[in-house]
C-alpha cells in the first residue's frame, strides 16, 4: 500500500458508503421495547452477499459480525463469510447481470428496499460518480453497466450523465469492484477521507465530505410491477429500445392474465411479449408510487 491512491473504489470505501445511507435505526425505547430494526452492519452485508449471489447461505454470528467489520475498514480483502474476492462468486455474478438481469435487478431492489433510505440515494450516487471519476486507477475506457439493461457508459462520459435509475447504478458499481478491485486493503487512504475513527467507536462520515458536494444530477429510485410479470431476460448483447417506453395502453399479466392500470411518472418494467421493456410511463399504473429522490 505504499502507493496510496486517493480516492480508491473498492468494497469497503462502497460498504462505508452505503451504511450512511441505511435506514433510520430504532430508537432507544424501541430497542428496549424488544423492537429489532434487522438493521446492522452484519445483518446489511448479509443482505448485499444475498443481492450478489442470489443465496443466503452464508455465515452469520459472530464471524460475519468479525468480517464485517474488517472488510469496511479495508483490513481483508474478502472471507468465507464475505466471499466478494472469490473468482466463482465473481464470475457468477458476472454472467448473470449480463444474461438474467431482471433477475440481479430484482435482487438488487430487494436489497435497497430493506436496508436504504430512498431519500439518501441522490447523496450516494453523486458521491460514488465523484469518486469513480477521481479514480486515477480507473482508466477512461472502462465500461460501468450502471444504465437499465446493462447498457454501458465510459469513464469519460460519467460528467455528462444527468439521470440515474439508483438499482441499476448500484449494480453497476458492484460489478466493477467484483471484477477489477479485489483488492480491499488498498482502500483504508480513502476510508480516512470519506470518516474519520475514533478509538472504540465505529468510523463516522466526516462533515466536510467534498465528494458529490457540487455533481448535479437526478436520481429515480426503481419500482416494479408484480414479480410474476417479469418473464423476459434480456442480456447484454440483445438490441435495446433506446427510447423510453410512453404506454397508453393495459398492461396485461400473460401468466395470469391479470389487467394492471398505469400510474403517473413511473419506472416500469413492461412485458411486451419479446423481451421486458424498462421505460417511463405517463399515463397509470395501480403499483405502488416510485420515490423520486431528484436533487437539484
Amino acid at each position: 500500500m505504499e502507493d496510496k491512491k486517493i480516492p480508491y473504489l473498492c468494497g469497503g470505501t462502497l460498504f462505508f458508503l452505503l451504511v450512511q445511507t441505511k435506514k433510520p435505526r430504532s430508537n432507544a425505547r424501541e430497542r428496549e421495547s424488544g423492537v429489532k430494526d434487522h438493521l446492522s452492519d452484519p445483518e446489511m452485508m448479509e443482505g448485499l452477499l444475498q443481492a450478489i449471489t442470489g443465496n443466503n447461505a452464508h455465515a452469520n454470528g459472530g464471524s460475519l459480525k468479525k468480517d464485517t467489520s474488517r472488510f469496511r475498514e479495508c483490513l481483508i480483502n474478502g472471507s468465507t463469510s464475505i466471499p466478494l474476492n472469490d473468482p466463482t462468486v465473481i464470475s457468477s455474478y458476472d454472467y448473470n447481470i449480463r444474461n438474467s438481469y431482471i433477475t440481479v435487478l430484482l435482487q438488487m431492489m430487494q436489497f435497497a428496499e430493506n436496508f436504504l433510505d430512498s431519500a439518501k440515494t441522490a447523496w450516494l450516487v453523486r458521491v460514488l460518480l465523484d469518486i469513480i471519476e477521481q479514480d486515477s486507477g480507473i482508466e477512461e475506457e472502462v465500461p460501468f453497466y450502471i444504465q437499465q439493461n446493462c447498457k454501458p457508459i465510459l469513464k469519460s462520459d460519467l460528467h455528462r450523465v444527468t439521470h440515474i435509475e439508483f438499482q441499476p447504478f448500484l449494480m453497476g458499481v458492484v460489478h466493477y469492484i467484483l471484477k477489477h478491485r479485489s483488492d480491499n486493503i488498498s482502500g483504508q487512504p480513502t476510508l480516512d477521507v470519506l470518516g474519520v475513527k475514533e478509538s472504540g467507536n465505529e468510523r463516522r462520515l466526516r462533515d466536510n465530505l467534498s465528494f458529490g458536494s457540487h455533481r448535479k444530477v437526478n436520481v429515480d429510485w426503481c419500482v416494479s410491477a408484480e414479480h410474476d410479470t417479469l418473464n423476459g431476460e434480456p442480456t447484454i448483447d440483445e438490441k435495446q429500445n433506446d427510447e423510453p417506453e410512453y404506454a397508453e395502453a393495459e398492461i396485461v399479466d400473460e401468466c395470469s392474465s391479470k389487467t394492471e392500470t398505469k400510474t403517473t411518472n413511473q419506472s416500469v418494467f413492461i412485458n411486451s411479449g419479446s423481451g421486458v421493456q424498462i421505460g417511463v410511463n405517463y399515463g397509470t399504473i395501480n403499483l405502488s408510487p416510485r420515490q423520486n429522490t431528484n436533487e437539484n
